[in-house]
């Protein structure tokens, strides 16, 4: 008999954490944040505390009490038994080190001699899928693919919100020797540990305990993604991670369907899309890119994730059919060349910003090494980007070459673009990324429009009743909206039908939704046009299924 439990993933987008069971064998599938459901408590000004954060999310419900699988050292830092009484320090009988309702790894494994669970298997390096793998024990080993192991660990080298699922801070006290207060007490995390993580190419399949795993590479808005069919003694369950049909790879349904077998007794299947129709494709965003550009007479600037290699392959492309050259940030600068997809220096530019003490000295860089030059590692320090990267003055030299690649987040940049004015003449924005899911992104959109309109940078308006899985429904904060170069990395609702008719699971569990009785719907119609009865689930959050 096999089991499935929905931890994280259940009527939401992301935050995936799904438990599959058979005899004595345990498989987490993702371990994401839960991105939406902490944004009603969270912001960038309030959020769960440095040291304390396993313990404030759990309290929370921002993630799930399930035994025998969570580091002791994000409840009790190493060394926190040896903290001397006296004062106001917290020592090892305080109730603040212990969550008696909550069993750690480490209780676990004493009591049982084995962990509960065997292993995590990785869609894909979003953090709604990476975001709480860190809290998990090193000792539980991750399964990805090779190109997801590369973006994980590139994440956590250049941003300021790592998911640290493979190499860990490990905290523990130490004493300080020095200053104001000598000999006391902090949280040090100079010490790391390292999670084994087992890459698997496509096809390749692995044996945990006593299931067979079969890893599937998928296309999606990241590189390296990866669906996964476990194969129990009783069941074969596929779990789709977060997958698409429209994108650049060459992956296609039949092809998948090839790959999965159509002998699927449980599919786990995403539908942030189940209820859009639409089948835009790369091609068509290019083709979109494109006429915006060349409406442009002066500098255009343009949006996407650094992560999104599609992306950023499409925009270069339409970039230099445009006859411009494509500026790119550090981030996706320092990625590319971990992959080895350095580009043409005739073609491809990197932005050097304008940090720190705004001056183009060397020490601005010394907290962004990235931005430096390739290397993040200061014992290899290089200059790259210093010495070859394209400050805003040389752009505005000849504005009409170039092609800008700018988020929100750099928009304090456009200062140096504009002229004595405020403006930036005859330039343009293009979107390349998906819509606000999010309160927080509604506000950010605005703000976005905002620094637009001010620097007289031309954009193509939106439509903001077409939200797709808004968190507020009304859409009553944003007032305006951008319109879309993009496509997104989900299958939309035609392909999700499609691919459910050539596998012809017996049920499926809908997660990373917010709209699972869709399913219901497509079984329905499946059944009236074919005959074939399929079984959906429509999970509760910590309800396990026997199969």
């Amino acid at each position: 008999m096999a089991s499935i439990t929905v931890y994280g993933g259940a009527n939401e987008i992301g935050g995936n954490k799904i438990l599959v069971e058979s005899e004595e064998t345990r498989i987490m599938l993702d371990f994401g944040a839960r991105m939406g459901f902490e944004s009603t408590f969270f912001s960038e000004f309030v959020d769960a505390r440095t040291n304390t954060s396993l313990r404030d999310r759990l309290i929370i419900g921002a993630m799930p009490f399930i035994p025998g699988i969570y580091r002791s050292d994000k409840i009790q830092p190493l060394g926190w038994e040896n903290i001397p009484h006296g004062g106001r320090l917290l020592t090892g009988d305080s109730r603040l080190f212990h969550l008696n309702s909550l069993i750690t790894y480490e209780a676990y494994l004493q009591e049982h001699k084995r962990g509960y669970i065997d292993a995590m298997l990785l869609s894909h390096a979003h953090l709604d899928h990476t975001g709480d793998i860190t809290y998990i024990h090193p000792a539980i080993p991750l399964y990805c693919s090779k190109v997801t192991e590369i973006l994980v660990n590139a994440i956590d080298d250049v941003t300021s919100f790592p998911s640290l699922a493979i190499t860990m801070d490990r905290p523990e006290i130490e004493y300080t020797k020095s200053g104001m207060f000598p000999n006391q007490p902090k949280i040090s995390k100079k010490n790391k540990s390292r999670r084994d993580c087992i890459t698997m190419a496509n096809g390749q399949e692995e044996s945990i305990g006593s299931i067979r795993v079969k890893a599937i590479d998928i296309d999606h808005s990241v590189p390296g993604a990866s669906s996964f069919l476990l194969k129990t003694k009783s069941k074969n369950i596929l779990y789709t991670g977060d997958i698409r049909f429209h994108g650049t790879s060459p992956i296609s349904i039949d092809d998948y369907v090839a790959e999965a077998g159509n002998d699927i007794d449980v599919l786990i299947c995403e539908g942030t899309r189940i209820d859009s129709e639409s089948l835009i494709t790369e091609d068509m965003v290019k083709q979109k890119i494109i006429d915006e550009m060349k409406a442009a007479k002066g500098l255009v600037f343009v949006d996407f994730s650094w992560k999104d290699t599609t992306r950023y392959e499409t925009i270069r492309q339409a970039s230099v059919e445009c006859g411009r050259i494509f500026v790119i940030n550090a981030r996706l600068a320092y990625l590319l060349n971990i992959f080895g997809q350095n580009p043409d220096p005739n073609q491809v530019k990197v932005f050097l910003k304008r940090k720190s003490s705004a001056l183009y000295s060397p020490p601005d860089y010394s907290n962004s090494k990235h931005e430096y030059g390739l290397s993040v590692d200061k014992e290899n320090l290089d200059s790259t980007h210093y010495d070859n990267g394209m400050i805003a003055l040389d752009i505005i030299a000849n504005p009409g070459k170039y092609v800008v690649m700018a988020s929100y987040y750099d928009f304090n940049q456009l200062f140096d673009f504009a002229n004595d004015d405020g403006i930036i003449p005859d330039s343009r924005f293009i979107k390349a990324q998906c819509e606000p899911f999010s309160d927080d992104m509604e506000l950010d959109e605005e703000r976005m429009i905002n620094w637009l309109e001010k620097f007289g940078i031309a954009f193509t308006k939106g439509e903001p009743d077409m939200l797709p899985g808004c968190t507020n429904p009304e859409c009553v904060k944003i007032k305006r909206m951008i319109d879309r170069s993009h496509v997104s990395g989900h299958a939309s609702r035609p392909e999700l039908k499609e691919l459910i008719e050539k596998l012809r699971p017996k049920t499926i569990i809908p997660v990373h939704t917010m709209n699972p009785g869709e399913f219901q719907k497509i079984a329905e119609e499946i059944k009236n046009e074919t005959g074939y009865h399929i079984h959906v689930i429509l999970p509760e959050t910590g309800t396990k299924y026997e199969f």
